[in-house]
């Protein structure tokens, strides 16, 4: 059994990436066995710690928040692409540090930048998750006789009118699709319990549920209005 990512030399860590690359590689795309190698992929480079960190000592307060959605990124697209991945031409950190800071960094940071209007504090912004959705009743409302949005939301989800949520999902996986991540996540559950649960990685979860509560955001709001 190898040790930990995070004790191995940098010819053992790159060794020990690559055969998990590569063995990724040889299992059909949605077989259980890829997603479990693609599991320990991710997990061995987050544990590395070597994974780069660009532009440091910019945007301040937010880049920790950019940072995060731009590994998730990172390792959605891993995931998603491994089969582009070829040893001959470098390492796994390598191919992924050079995503990392010239595509998904960037691109996150001007995802991101856009929700700061000028004269808002930085530490006050936020993600936009389903609980943003359940803003506080007025003060006047007694909660008591009113549901929360948050339940409604959940209603309006397990409903789908328009069918819209239950027909996306994670690829070629059809069980996991946005109305059951997003409800899931609104009664508790972890990302973790439903990595477990779909045998997906995290990321790649993590990445298709922000995507589309972006995309179907507009339309929850319409349905609760």
């Amino acid at each position: 059994m190898n040790p930990p990512a995070e004790r191995l030399d940098q010819p053992q860590l790159d060794n020990h990436l690559r055969q998990l690359a590569i063995a990724a590689q040889r299992h059909p795309k949605g077989s259980a066995d890829r997603q479990r190698a693609l599991t320990k992929l991710v997990s061995a480079m987050l544990k590395s710690r070597k994974l780069c960190r660009p532009r440091q000592g910019q945007f301040r307060m937010l880049y920790e928040e950019i940072y995060a959605e731009a590994l998730q990124r990172l390792f959605s697209f891993v995931c998603e692409r491994i089969d582009d991945y070829s040893s001959q031409k470098g390492e796994v950190l390598q191919w992924a540090n050079f995503l990392l800071s010239r595509r998904f960094f960037i691109e996150a940071s001007r995802d991101y930048l856009p929700t700061v209007y000028k004269g808002m504090d930085a530490r006050s912004v936020k993600r936009l998750t389903l609980e943003h959705l359940d803003q506080s009743n007025p003060s006047e409302v007694n909660p008591q006789l009113t549901p929360s949005l948050s339940q409604e939301v959940k209603a309006c989800l397990e409903e789908d009118p328009e069918g819209l949520f239950n027909q996306a999902c994670v690829t070629e996986q059809p069980a996991a699709n946005f109305q059951y991540i997003a409800i899931k996540r609104l009664e508790g559950y972890s990302w973790q319990d439903l990595s477990t649960e779909f045998d997906i990685p995290v990321p790649t979860l993590s990445s298709f549920y922000r995507r589309h509560l972006s995309r179907f955001a507009p339309k929850l709001k319409t349905y609760l209005s």
